[in-house]
């Protein structure tokens, strides 16, 4: 639902790339997002799972310096199996000063997957808020939705 808003707000005025989606076989990952993210005009790191490739590609925007929004999703858990190749005791909530400590002075914005409306408004109110003094700011009306 996320990317669907991602989408919706960001369309008409940048091409919307993700990862690994974008990548085409036959070529190094690694090379592969380094260069998308060098290209960018700004990133949007969704924090829904803190899984390992997503911190690693934070750090390679955090490396080149790029604008980024961070969205944090308000239920979002580590899934401990990824990390521990076997059942996990059960789930557990992401905690960034703790999980992701070495940006925790970075601010973030919650998202709800159960609210569309709030989660447009969430994307385009951090866009203008972060990106409005970045050279390549592109003035994008608020969404409308009709629910």
């Amino acid at each position: 639902m996320l990317l669907d808003c991602l989408d919706w707000v960001f369309r008409e005025h940048f091409d919307v790339v993700r990862t690994p989606s974008c990548l085409t076989s036959g070529g190094s990952q690694l090379d592969q997002i380094g260069r998308l993210i060098g290209e960018c005009a700004f990133a949007i790191v969704i924090l829904d799972g803190l899984r390992p490739n997503v911190v690693f590609e934070y750090g390679m925007i955090h490396g080149l310096k790029k604008p980024r929004i961070l969205l944090k999703e308000i239920g979002a858990i580590v899934d401990l199996t990824t990390y521990l190749r076997q059942p996990a005791p059960g789930p557990a909530m992401i905690d960034l000063d703790n999980q992701f400590s070495d940006v925790k002075d970075q601010n973030y914005a919650q998202w709800n997957r159960y609210d569309l409306k709030l989660t447009l408004k969430t994307i385009w109110e951090q866009y203008q808020s972060k990106m409005k003094k970045q050279v390549g700011y592109v003035d994008i009306p608020k969404p409308r939705i009709c629910l």
